[in-house]
């Protein structure tokens, strides 16, 4: 089982190899998802390679990111560049890279990002189609759901073990590009998640008294779970940490490689002392709940979003200025500098070292300013050990054992061997001579060639011959230094002929029939059988029907049905909608849901995740099936691809400007539509903030508190965001302004677009009205108001696209 490392600049990537890591996974200067790392140029990712092939680990290389046009050709530059590499993998998000890089890097096999969303087998088999050797998961899946997926796939199975946690799914998370304009699709995040709020209701009572943080994950550790990933079959497990210090990656690495080695040997394993290792690194609490499904209060950091500690204790008493909490942990160490406690006022302070003194067994005083809260957490606030970069401080070097032979009348001789078996042998030029005066002695030549510290070697041992000679020096650097060179070009060349061939694709494109182009019209998005009515009588003839709720139920097959009724009756289009994340656990109900709508023969359906086109590939359905937002569909290239699988039309990114529309417009022949009203989704989670501010354990024991009110997300500037759940107990926050593209909707005929969607599950007060004026302005018989006549809406990234 691989164990993969973050390298966010040359100097992480040397203590993850130093500290044992597998693989590594590390950005170039553009298009990766964590632009504000250090990340590599070109000629620090050719030594990178060279550095971790060295070790026998693998380096893939992320390109996981959305790329505009405007960026297609350095982008084609950047894949011909990585071409002349031998990297072991390419992370991408964008179907539009992924197209590119068949093209232009065809010999480095694809990975697909965990940015793509996959939560299901039906995905995996789908990426597996189109040629893709790994697929990093979704994070919020169980094991159980991970070890389905992995035994029934056949392709490798990546999962993240340990890190920071997204609570919106990878890939779906609008909220920072609609919030500040930096997208998380395009390695931009805000983390608006880490930021203070208030769940409120209708009438602004606030209910979350106990913490503000209450979208903010705790980091993710699995070290624990380690047999179980291995059991599970798991081809790697990843490590976050891009942004993270170097100590951070050689500590974390150095933790999960000896639990990796214990469970590989089938050991009994005591993790306690890993686990306070990991505590003392950067962290904002630990929480596995993911892995348990046990998803709820205890995966929040609500008091403070930021770095915890180790846990210390609990305040036990109050005694005037002074509070007192016993612990076993010695607080005597240079890197401990000071602690921190939860206040009665549900916030986290800090205590300088010199204001903590020990009293008797294992009892500490704490001088504080803020009031602790009684039973409050304690933690112990430590510096990370410093790690030295420089080679000559390296642990984990490759052993040498090197023979070296000095005769007069011959050439000299040099052999290195390392632990592997590799060997290099060299003879020089320079023939050997009787010495005149001095004999170079054996010590002094196993000095010079033992001068290995600005390499990853170390001379285990050595057998040296010399008879009578004396030996330049010059020459037995110069000996050794080739000899480095050699042994590490067969090593790197061991590892790279083991670099597993591409995927060959073998998705059939789809063979439905095919979706004309119309004249520009509305499209109503819905779940309300009384709005299908409504938009009829008002002369829609499109509509979108079913999918989430965003009320906790679900759309029965009835209602389906009866809407498809209606519709047909007035000669209309009608596209039914499936969710827009299916998790493993779900996949089976949701695929015979499929099915099932299958019988009723509608016009379409809007795919919202990958899987779903393995269904259509698998059945052979013929329904023509389109393209929903969360295929982030940002650039031409990605437009052409759906085209190209076969999907008869699709929705644009809702990230993308309308001069990145217009060119979609043009590159593909099948009709695109874009959402012009409504809520923007920002974000879709397993996690309810409803559940957990309430109190309960987990989802698992909710009573339905989301059925009993209507709430929402205040946060600092008083904006209010609704939160909204589905059948399948997804959480939804959407925008806290309502989309309206009225005043330009002319701008958006002249560019090509079809489909104007109007989506109502967020926002149906006015519905019938907002209606009519989008219909009389399409069709000519109303003047666009003017921008300014219009209070309180947002205009989307229409026309200020994403960082």
């Amino acid at each position: 089982m691989e164990l993969l490392a973050p390298a966010g600049s040359p100097e992480h990537l040397r203590a993850a190899l130093d500290a044992g890591a597998d693989a590594v996974y590390l950005g170039g200067k553009l298009f990766s998802a964590r632009r504000f790392a250090g990340n590599f140029s070109d000629e620090e990712i050719k030594t990178a390679v060279r550095e971790a092939h060295l070790h026998g680990a693998c380096v893939y290389v992320t390109l996981n990111t959305l790329i505009g046009d405007v960026e297609i050709e350095k982008l084609k530059e950047y894949l011909t560049f990585l071409e002349t590499l031998p990297i072991d993998g390419l992370l991408v998000q964008d179907l539009g890279v992924a197209a590119l890089a068949r093209k232009f890097a065809p010999s480095i096999p694809l990975h697909a990002s965990t940015q793509m969303t996959i939560s299901n087998l039906d995905g995996a088999l789908f990426m597996k189609s189109l040629g893709f050797q790994r697929v990093v998961l979704s994070r919020e899946l169980s094991l159980s759901e991970i070890k389905k997926i992995v035994q029934e796939s056949g392709v490798e199975i990546e999962v993240f073990v340990h890190g920071a946690l997204c609570v919106c799914y990878s890939g779906q998370c609008l909220m920072s590009s609609f919030m500040g304009g930096r997208s998380g699709n395009r390695g931009a995040c805000a983390q608006p998640c880490r930021m203070p709020y208030h769940l409120t209701d209708e009438k602004g009572h606030v209910y979350n008294h106990e913490g503000s943080y209450i979208l903010s994950l705790k980091d993710m550790m699995g070290i624990e779970r380690i047999p179980d990933f291995l059991s599970a079959g798991v081809a790697s497990l990843k490590v976050e940490g891009r942004m993270k210090s170097v100590e951070y990656v050689y500590n974390t690495v150095s933790a999960y490689r000896k639990a990796i080695d214990e469970a590989e040997k089938k050991a009994v394993s005591d993790t306690a002392p890993l686990v306070l290792s990991l505590q003392e690194e950067f962290n904002r609490g630990y929480s596995s709940s993911y892995l348990d499904d046990h998803i709820g209060r205890g995966m929040i950091t609500a008091l403070a979003p930021g770095n915890h500690g180790v846990d210390a204790g609990r305040v036990e008493s109050i005694r005037g200025s002074s509070f007192y909490f016993h612990s076993s942990l010695s607080l005597v160490s240079d890197r401990i500098t000071g602690i921190s406690y939860e206040t009665e006022n549900y916030s986290i302070a800090f205590v300088p070292l010199e204001d903590i003194h020990r009293e008797k067994n294992g009892v500490f005083s704490v001088y504080f300013k803020e009031r602790p809260k009684q039973g409050g957490k304690v933690y112990m606030v430590v510096e990370g050990e410093k790690k030295s970069s420089a080679m000559k401080d390296m642990k984990r070097k490759i052993p040498l054992t090197l023979s070296f032979e000095a005769r007069p009348g011959s050439p000299l001789k040099l052999s290195l061997r390392d632990n592997e078996g590799h060997e290099a042998a060299l003879v020089s030029e320079y023939v050997a001579e009787k010495a005149v005066s001095r004999t170079t002695s054996r010590d002094e030549i196993q000095k010079q060639l033992a001068r290995l510290g600005n390499t990853w070697f170390t001379l285990s041992s050595a057998s040296i011959v010399n008879e009578g000679c004396m030996v330049p020096k010059s020459l037995l650097n110069h000996l050794r230094q080739e000899g480095v060179e050699k042994l590490s070009l067969l090593r790197e060349r061991d590892h790279e002929k083991n670099i597993p061939a591409p995927g060959i694709p073998s998705f059939v494109p789809l063979a439905a029939h095919s979706m004309k182009r119309e004249e520009p019209h509305v499209v109503i998005r819905t779940c309300s059988l009384e709005l299908v009515e409504e938009g009829l009588a008002l002369g829609v003839r499109h509509f979108i029907f079913g999918g989430e709720t965003y009320d906790h139920s679900h759309v029965k097959p009835e209602a389906y049905e009866k809407a498809l009724s209606l519709i047909r009756d007035r000669g209309g289009i009608m596209i039914f909608a499936m969710p827009r994340v299916v998790r493993e656990k779900n996949r089976e109900s949701v695929d015979q849901e499929i099915l099932g709508l299958c019988t009723l023969s509608p016009d379409g359906f809007m795919a919202e995740y990958p899987g779903m086109l393995h269904v259509w590939r698998n059945e052979n359905i013929t329904i023509p099936l389109l393209a929903g937002t969360s295929f982030n569909l940002f650039n031409e290239k990605s437009m052409q691809v759906v085209e190209n699988w076969g999907m008869k039309g699709a929705m644009v990114s809702e990230e993308a400007t309308i001069p990145q529309i217009r060119d979609m417009v043009k590159a593909v022949s099948i009709p695109l539509a874009a959402l012009v009203y409504g809520r923007t989704e920002m974000m879709v989670s397993e996690y309810c903030v409803i559940n957990s501010v309430m109190g309960d354990k987990d989802k698992n024991h909710c009573p339905g508190y989301c059925r009993q009110g209507s709430y929402f997300l205040e946060d600092g500037k008083k904006s209010r965001f609704p939160v909204k759940t589905d059948a399948w107990c997804h959480m939804h926050i959407l925008n806290s302004h309502v989309l309206d593209m009225a005043p330009y909707l002319k701008e958006l005929i002249n560019i090509g677009l079809s489909g104007f969607v109007m989506d109502f599950r967020g926002e149906e007060k006015n519905a019938g009205r907002k209606i009519s004026e989008y219909m009389d302005i399409i069709h000519g018989r109303r003047k666009a108001p003017l921008p300014d006549e219009e209070k309180g809406f947002t205009r989307g990234h229409f026309f200020k696209g994403v960082l």
